[in-house]
């Protein structure tokens, strides 16, 4: 997890989420303890883990954090390719992720979480498989879920996540 990243005080946050954040975003593989700087203050890439189903920034990070993004960087081994796999994800507010270096989804108005609520199709590659999820938060509840369901919408549980690539 890297959080959070202050935004402006005023701006269009639909248009802030299809911008990047961080240099080359879509590629991003970083290991826990990497540092980087953006707008004049470091941060740091943490090992983290949902308490829950979805992902709680500011329970992460003890505080309330408003206009700000942050990202979620997840690595999957697979022993095969999986296609055809239905990719669930919620978002508060705007999201965004990246699959192994190509934008596959964007959402872009202010929303509170809902656990499933964007549906589409993806393949994870025989491999390492990497996803970069961001998501801005305008104000209040920061929090993003995503997962992967296989035949007949069943979670997926053969799959190897790792914090590093």
């Amino acid at each position: 997890m890297l959080a959070a990243i202050a935004l402006p005080e005023e701006g269009a946050y639909a248009d802030l989420i299809l911008q990047d954040q961080l240099k080359n975003e879509a590629t991003l593989k970083p290991k826990a303890g990497d540092k980087v700087k953006i707008n004049g203050k470091e941060l740091t890439w943490k090992n983290v883990a949902a308490a829950t189903n979805f992902f709680d920034f500011n329970a992460v990070l003890k505080t309330e954090n408003d206009r700000a993004a942050g990202f979620i960087v997840t690595y999957i081994e697979c022993d095969k390719d999986m296609p055809a796999l239905t990719m669930c994800v919620g978002s508060n507010d705007q999201g965004r992720i990246y699959l192994n270096g190509t934008d596959i989804y964007a959402f872009t108005e202010a929303r509170t979480l809902e656990l499933n609520a964007d549906k589409g199709t993806v393949t994870l590659n025989r491999g390492l498989n990497v996803v970069v999820f961001k998501i801005i938060n305008e104000q209040g509840n920061w929090q993003g879920a995503m997962r992967f369901l296989g035949k007949a919408d069943a979670p997926l549980k053969d799959l190897k996540i790792k914090l590093s690539p």
